[in-house]
């Protein structure tokens, strides 16, 4: 896989009144169309660092993350519609249900940004959101780095 994009992700996570960042960049490929295409990186940080993240768009409004490593899920968001996923994760697994509230797609293959919200819940009892914003950029322009 040629990683010929830069992607930079920022990461909000509030749950309980608590919120906690994450910024993230890395190497990525991009395939497909502005309309259906597919992302795909290696996350650095954190405890998903080692995970292969694989982040398709449909219709500029389905999303659907899978990531495989020591965390395993397959993440599907649309707007208004409630998803159930589940996470296996190195400390056991569990479901969640997972609701898009905000999918704002704008790639191509210049580059672009990915933009989305989501809440989530255990039993329909709310555990919090998460907004995660993603902007890529072609690695070379003209042959240079």
């Amino acid at each position: 896989m040629e990683e010929a994009y830069l992607i930079g992700i920022h990461i909000i996570q509030s749950a309980e009144g608590q919120k906690e960042e994450l910024d993230m960049t890395t190497g990525a490929a991009l395939f497909g169309t502005p309309e259906d295409y597919t992302i795909i990186y290696t996350d650095s940080t954190g405890d998903l660092a080692g995970t292969v993240t694989k982040v398709h768009v449909k219709d500029r409004r389905r999303i659907t993350i899978k990531r495989e490593g020591d965390y395993q899920t397959s993440l599907v968001l649309e707007p208004n519609v409630r998803h159930q996923t589940l996470y296996q994760t190195p400390y056991g697994e569990f479901m969640i249900g997972v609701c898009a509230l905000r999918v704002e797609s704008q790639i191509t293959q210049s580059g672009g940004t990915l933009l989305f919200r989501y809440c989530t819940d255990a039993d329909m009892v709310p555990l919090g959101e998460v907004e995660f914003k993603m902007t890529l950029k072609p690695r070379f322009n003209g042959g240079t780095q």
